[in-house]
C-alpha cells in the first residue's frame, strides 16, 4: 500500500435511523484523519450477506485500489472469524470470514492472500461483543489505510479454509449455459452468475434468442418456465412490458422488463437455478 492515504469504502447493514455507521466511521478517522470514507450502502437488507456480497463485488471495481470495509454479520461474537483478504489488483477487503467478501476478491482479480485478524495490539478495548465493526473491523481498516501490512494484523491462513461464496460458476454444455439468479434489484431486474468476459467466449450477438427453461422439482405450486428472449445492448430495445437479457451495469448478464419486473412477470427469485440455451 502507498504512503498516500487511499480511498475506503464502507457497506454494511446498519442502515441511518441509528448511530452504527457514523461510530465506525468517527473511529476510522481518530485514527486516521486525512481518510476518504466512501459509503457503499447501508440499507442492506438485516442480515443479509448474499445481498451484501453481490453489492460490494458488483461496486468495487468502479474505485481505484483502496481498504474496503465489509459489514453483514448476523454471527457477531461467535467463532466466525475476522479477516483481511488482500486482492490481486491490491486493494484489502476487512470483514467477517461468512462468504461476504469472496465475490468482491474475485472481481478484484482474485485472492492473493489472507489474513486472520488476532492482533488485539490494532483493536479498541474492551471489545463489545455485539460490536466488532467499531472495536475490531474499523480500526483495522484505519490501520491498513495508515500503511500497517496485514501480516502485523494476524497470521497467514489459506484460501480455502475460508467460507465459500454464495453462487457458483456456470456451467457451459455446448451453447447450453446453466446458471444461477443472484440478485434481484430495485427495478426487478434478475442477475446471473454469468458475468460479461464469459459471455464474450460464446460468440453470442446482439439480437439473438435465448431460450430460457426453469423447472422448480421442489415446488410444485411453481409452473415451469419456457421463453424466448431477445439479447439487447439496453432496456428500450424491446416494447414497454417486453422481457429483454442484457448485461447491465453490475457487470452480469440480466433478465429485464422494459418498465417492469422480470422477477414479477417470471415469478423468479434469488437462487432459482435456469438454463439458457445460447
Amino acid at each position: 500500500m502507498s504512503s498516500t492515504i487511499p480511498i475506503i469504502t464502507f457497506i454494511s447493514d446498519f442502515g441511518y435511523q441509528d448511530e452504527w455507521a457514523a461510530i465506525c466511521k468517527g473511529v476510522i478517522y481518530r485514527i486516521s484523519p486525512t481518510a476518504n470514507i466512501v459509503d457503499i450502502c447501508h440499507n442492506i437488507p438485516n442480515f443479509d450477506i448474499w445481498k451484501a456480497s453481490f453489492v460490494l463485488s458488483s461496486a468495487l471495481p468502479s474505485f481505484p485500489v483502496g481498504v474496503h470495509l465489509a459489514v453483514v454479520d448476523p454471527g457477531v461474537g461467535t467463532q466466525r472469524r475476522g479477516i483481511v483478504i488482500k486482492a490481486d489488483r491490491g486493494d484489502l477487503l476487512v470483514g467477517p470470514d461468512n462468504g461476504l467478501l469472496i465475490a468482491a476478491a474475485e472481481r478484484l482479480g482474485g485472492i492473493r492472500e489472507v489474513t486472520l485478524i488476532t492482533n488485539d495490539r490494532f483493536w479498541l478495548k474492551p471489545v463489545c461483543p455485539t460490536f466488532h465493526a467499531r472495536d475490531i473491523f474499523a480500526p483495522v481498516t484505519a490501520y491498513l489505510a495508515n500503511g500497517i501490512s496485514p501480516a502485523e494484523i494476524g497470521e497467514t491462513i489459506t484460501e480455502e479454509s475460508l467460507a465459500k461464496s454464495f453462487w457458483e460458476k456456470p456451467r457451459i454444455s455446448g451453447r447450453t449455459l446453466e446458471c444461477q439468479v443472484i440478485d434481484a434489484d430495485k427495478f426487478g431486474t434478475l442477475r446471473f452468475n454469468v458475468e460479461s468476459s464469459f459471455l464474450e467466449t460464446q460468440d453470442l450477438s446482439l439480437g439473438e434468442t435465448i431460450l430460457m427453461k426453469v423447472e422448480f422439482p421442489s415446488d410444485l405450486q411453481r409452473p415451469h418456465i419456457l421463453a424466448e428472449v431477445p439479447f439487447g445492448r439496453t432496456f428500450g430495445d424491446v416494447r414497454v412490458g417486453s422481457p429483454i437479457m442484457l448485461v447491465d451495469s453490475s457487470g452480469y448478464l440480466c433478465l429485464a422488463l422494459n418498465q417492469g419486473s422480470a422477477a414479477q412477470h417470471f415469478n423468479l427469485k434469488r437462487g432459482d437455478r435456469l438454463s439458457l440455451r445460447l
